[in-house]
C-alpha cells in the first residue's frame, strides 16, 4: 500500500523567519539598497546618517513594517563605523520611528494613529535642525496653556503642580527622572487649560524637549533655575494671572533654549541633533 506523503509546509513564525534571513531575502535587499546608499564623507557623520536613512524611508525604500538591514551591512554600504550607524539608529528609536526587538532587528514602525506624535516628532527634528523652530513653537502652545491654566485652575491643580515642581529637587534625582519631572509639569499645565489638542500638542512638544534639552541638566545651577522659573509660573497660575503666567512661561523658555544654546556651542555641530545620544 502506497501512502500519500503530505507536502512540507512551513507554517507560522519559523517559516516567515526563513523567509526574511535566507539568501534570497538578502539578495533581494541588496538589490533594493544599490542606487540608494552611497558613503559619506567623514564629516559631521551622524547627522549625514540620519538624513541618509530618513530619506530612505521618505522615498519608501524602508516601508512601515520592514527589517532595517543589520549594522554590519549598513556600516559597509554607507562607509562608516558600526558605532555610527548604531547611535543614528538608536536616535530613531527614540523618536518611535524604529523598533528595535531582541533577537530580530530592527524594524520601521506602523503608521497607526497612537504613533501619529512619533512622526511629527521626527519630521520637526529632521526638517531644519534648528533649536529656533523648537522654541517659537513652544512659545505659542506653552504660553497659551499657561494663559488659559490661570483661568481654569483649581486648589488641587495648583498643588499637583507645586508637588511635581518640588520633587525636581530631590537630592538623588538623576538626569533623566529631573528631565521626566520637567515634562510632566508642562503637560500638566497644558491639561489644566482644558483643551485636549493642545494638550496633546503639549506631549508631542516635550517629548521633543526631552531629547533636545538632557544636556542642559547636569549642573545643580541649571536645575535650580529651571525651577526657580516653574515657580515664577505656578504663582501666576495659582494667582489667576493669565497674562503674568503666559509672561512667566515665555521667561522660562527663553532662559531655558539660551541655556541649550550655549550648550551646544560648546559641543560643537553634533549636538545639535539628538543630544541626548551624546
Amino acid at each position: 500500500m502506497t501512502m500519500k506523503r503530505e507536502p512540507n509546509i512551513d507554517k507560522g513564525p519559523a517559516r516567515i523567519a526563513r523567509r526574511i534571513s535566507g539568501p534570497a531575502y538578502r539578495s533581494q535587499q541588496a538589490e533594493t539598497l544599490v542606487g540608494h546608499i552611497r558613503p559619506i564623507k567623514r564629516d559631521t557623520l551622524l547627522i549625514k546618517i540620519v538624513n541618509s536613512i530618513a530619506e530612505l524611508m521618505m522615498q519608501g525604500v524602508w516601508r512601515p513594517g520592514d527589517l532595517i538591514p543589520s549594522e554590519s551591512d549598513l556600516a559597509q554600504r554607507f562607509g562608516v563605523g558600526r558605532s555610527t550607524i548604531r547611535e543614528a539608529l538608536k536616535s530613531f528609536v527614540v523618536l518611535g520611528v524604529i523598533e528595535a526587538r531582541a533577537g530580530e532587528g530592527s524594524f520601521v514602525r506602523e503608521s497607526t494613529s497612537d504613533l501619529l506624535s512619533g512622526a511629527f516628532r521626527w519630521g520637526l527634528l529632521l526638517s531644519e535642525r534648528n533649536m529656533a523652530d523648537l522654541v517659537e513653537a513652544r512659545v505659542l502652545v506653552e504660553t497659551d496653556c499657561a494663559r488659559r491654566a490661570a483661568t481654569s485652575r483649581t486648589a488641587e491643580d495648583v498643588a499637583r503642580l507645586r508637588d511635581i515642581n518640588g520633587r525636581m529637587a530631590d537630592s538623588d534625582i538623576n538626569q533623566g527622572a529631573f528631565m521626566a519631572r520637567d515634562n510632566e509639569f508642562h503637560i500638566e499645565i497644558a491639561r489644566i487649560a482644558g483643551n485636549v489638542l493642545l494638550q496633546n500638542i503639549s506631549s508631542t512638544i516635550q517629548a521633543m524637549v526631552g531629547i533636545w534639552y538632557p544636556s542642559t541638566y547636569y549642573q545643580q545651577e541649571i536645575k535650580s533655575l529651571t525651577m526657580s522659573e516653574h515657580t515664577a509660573v505656578v504663582d501666576a497660575i495659582a494667582a489667576a494671572n493669565p497674562e503674568g503666567a503666559a509672561e512667566a512661561m515665555q521667561e522660562h523658555i527663553s532662559l531655558a533654549s539660551e541655556r541649550l544654546r550655549r550648550v551646544m556651542e560648546n559641543r560643537g555641530d553634533e549636538a545639535r541633533i539628538f543630544p541626548a545620544v551624546f
